[in-house]
Formats: C-alpha cells, structure tokens, sequence
C-alpha cells in the first residue's frame, strides 16, 4: 500500500481545515479589528459625531502608526442610528493638507478626498445606507458598504508655529445625522 493511500485521508482533511482556518480568518480579522477601534473611539465620543484627537506622540496608538505630523479627527458612525444619512463637513479648513477618508465595518477604505481634490478648504458630502433615499439635496452622495464605519480627518501640521492655529481650523469638521 502507497504512503498516499495510508495518509490521503489525514492530508485532504489538514488542507481543508487550513482552507476553512484561512478563509475565516480573511473575513473576521479585518471586522474584529474594525468593531475593537469602533467601540473604543464611540466609547470615548460617542456615535455620528466628531472627535478631535491630541497630537500623536511616540505612545499613542489610537490609530494604527500614527504620524506625529498630522492631526487626527474621527466620527464613528451608525446610519440606522442616523436615520439612514450622515452629514460629514467641514470648512476654513487650515493651509495645509488635510483629507477625509471614510472606513467600512470590514476595514475597507469606501471614499477619500482631499484638499487638493476639493479646490478648496471645505468640504460637505452625505454617507448614506445601502437602499436609503435622501430627497431634495445637493450635496454629493457616498453610499456605504456597511451601516457602521469611521471617518476619519487627517491634517498635516506643516508648520510648527502655526500648531495651534491648525488645530483650531482642524476642528470646523463635523458629522451627524442629516435630517
């Protein structure tokens, strides 16, 4: 009888299990990570509305490798608590460049602006639910790939004697519930 023959069994049923293993892990990581930095951020803030986190030193750890060159502003965000819509916004943004970028419950990067892209130092858009209709609006629509998510502002202090006034432009941004 061939080595195969004899282990066949045990080496089809090691490799499915590892396939099961991998794609479990491929799905749940990403989430697990996601729903662990939600809960601690809404923990400390809230839902569907604007955080203004301390500039980041060698320590924190709040988002991952945070750069101690940027300034960072998240909103965890629940649209069926929001009714179906959330406003993100902000304007007199700082002369210096800042994004927004907004965050699935699975991790996945779903939308991301800039200055640059904007033209200006505003910026105003709706995230909407899968399915939701938002009447009578002009401004432009995301639509999420989950109800929960971040959204997170990134601001680059490119000045070291202008701190505090960066911060203080930094914190025009919102988000909440759009009626």
């Amino acid at each position: 009888m061939s080595w195969f023959r004899r282990n066949g069994t045990w080496i089809l049923a090691t490799l499915a299990v590892a396939a099961a293993v991998h794609a479990a892990s491929l799905y749940a990581i990403p989430r697990l990570i996601m729903w662990r930095t939600m809960t601690a951020v809404a923990r400390e803030r809230g839902v569907n509305a604007m955080g203004f986190g301390k500039r980041s030193t060698a320590e924190s750890r709040g988002v991952v490798r945070p750069s101690p060159d940027l300034f960072y502003a998240s909103c965890v965000f629940d649209l069926d608590k929001a009714g179906g819509a959330l406003r993100v916004h902000a304007k007199g943004m700082p002369r210096t460049y800042w994004s927004v970028s907004a965050f699935a419950a699975n991790s996945d990067n779903f939308f991301v602006t800039n200055d640059r892209k904007q033209g200006s130092d505003s910026v105003d858009f709706l995230i909407i639910a899968k399915g939701a209709f938002v009447d009578g609006t002009r401004l432009p629509v995301v639509v999420a790939p989950s109800n929960r998510g971040i959204v997170l502002f990134r601001t680059l202090i490119n000045d070291e004697t202008h701190v505090a006034e960066i911060d203080a432009a930094r914190r025009n941004a919102g988000c909440e519930a759009f009626p």
